[in-house]
């Protein structure tokens, strides 16, 4: 039998990092007859001839210092991902201890059991590696989740449970290649937010009053703009003569946060929305009917469990109830996709009906990206409340 030739040592390659292109190397090891260790050189792509002589020089320095180890086994595709989204796992110890970003326990959560019940359950998968995985294979998971009838944006969700994974494993240099380059994401059809007409608004204000609890809570998003976690963090010292101080964000599992803005950006200071007539007689309803109305304590608190706001099922029943009390009955509000998080979308259109700028708008609600952040975040600081809460009463019709 001819014997084997002899291997160049190693060979180099450009790669696309974050910071731009690099030269890595890969090494070969003779005793497993392939390439066995992957290293950056540090050495840009630029100039002439692409700093390649740089770069083979880093790589001749570099190989006197490789030592070959045996190859970690492969890991099992479905189990990476899954014990990924974990809370002890690498990643999300580098979010919090590294980045100082952690993620939240709901979100990991989410993923997790995206992961059991949307991609474990797909054949294709079974018998997968880490390093096996190819972009044909996830190209047919999305076909299987298709025809399963999940939509275009679950789909995407779920597929960055496992490319958030796959491509960590890429950084790490626990894969030399990623197999989702080439994928892109699922065609969405988003059905837009329903909201509110001012004349709907207006019946909705003037209804009977069965439960003050649900006015107050659906009020609070329709006219302050407050998000469902912002409503159910709501303590009595947070509400002062006309401004609601918006600090506090109840998220399940975690409790008490701060408020976010838009991207999921934590916000350094607090914000605060002036609330018109309407709503300051809504307080007060539910201020008289509280069995403890302390200052560090829930207005929407539960009496199930003492401490903790109601559930996010009070808040969905809340706003149900109140629309089937002015003639939206519930196939009316599928239809017109009418959601607690909605009435933010009514907050800010009544604002700019009733004259709000859109930088005050902007600000009341928390509501920015970050090229807004950096162009109006200084707007909280000169904002005119009586104004702004006399825009919102004339775009509901007068003083209610």
């Amino acid at each position: 039998m001819r014997p084997l030739k002899p291997h160049a040592p190693y060979c180099i390659y450009r790669k696309q990092t974050k910071a731009g292109y690099f030269w890595y190397v890969r090494y070969w090891d003779e005793a497993s007859r392939k390439y066995a260790c992957i290293r950056s050189t540090g050495i840009p792509v630029k100039g002439r001839g692409g700093g390649r002589h740089d770069a083979e020089e880093a790589a001749r320095v570099m190989l006197k210092t490789i030592r070959f180890t045996q190859e970690a086994p492969d890991k099992p595709l479905i189990k990476y991902v899954a014990d990924f989204w974990t809370s002890d796992s690498p990643y999300v110890r580098e979010c919090a201890q590294i980045k100082k970003k952690p993620l939240s326990a709901g979100y990991i959560k989410l993923h997790h059991e995206d992961v059991k019940r949307h991609i474990e359950p797909f054949q294709g998968f079974r018998g997968v590696t880490l390093r096996s995985l190819t972009a044909g294979k996830i190209r047919d998971w999305m076909t299987w989740a298709a025809e399963k009838g999940m939509s275009g944006r679950r789909i995407n969700t779920v597929l960055q449970s496992m490319r958030i994974a796959v491509r960590y494993a890429v950084s790490r240099e626990e894969l030399d290649r990623d197999p989702f380059k080439t994928i892109g994401e699922a065609e969405e059809q988003s059905k837009e937010k329903g909201v509110l007409t001012p004349g709907e608004v207006s019946r909705l204000i003037h209804a009977p009053v069965t439960d003050p609890r649900t006015r107050l809570a659906v009020l609070l998003g329709i006219l302050c703009g407050l998000r469902r976690g912002e409503v159910r963090g709501i303590c009595w010292g947070d509400i002062g003569e006309g401004i609601i101080t918006v600090c506090h964000n109840w998220i399940d599992g975690e409790g008490i946060k701060a408020p976010k803005c838009k991207g999921g950006a934590i916000r350094e200071n607090k914000r605060s929305v002036p609330f018109p007539a309407s709503v300051a007689l809504a307080i007060e309803a539910v201020r008289q009917t509280s069995t403890n109305p302390a200052p560090d304590c829930f207005v929407f608190e539960g009496m199930r469990r003492p401490g903790e706001p109601l559930s996010n099922n009070f808040f969905r029943r809340a706003l149900a109830s109140e629309l089937v009390a002015i003639g939206i009955d519930d196939s009316e509000q599928r239809r017109r996709n009418l959601s607690f998080h909605g009435l933010r979308h009514s907050y800010i259109t009544l604002g700019r009906l009733g004259g709000i700028s859109d930088i005050e708008i902007q600000a009341l609600a928390g509501h920015r990206s970050g090229a807004m952040m950096e162009r109006y975040s200084h707007a909280s600081q000169v904002l005119d409340f009586e104004a702004a809460r006399e825009k919102l009463e004339k775009a509901i019709g007068g003083n209610t």
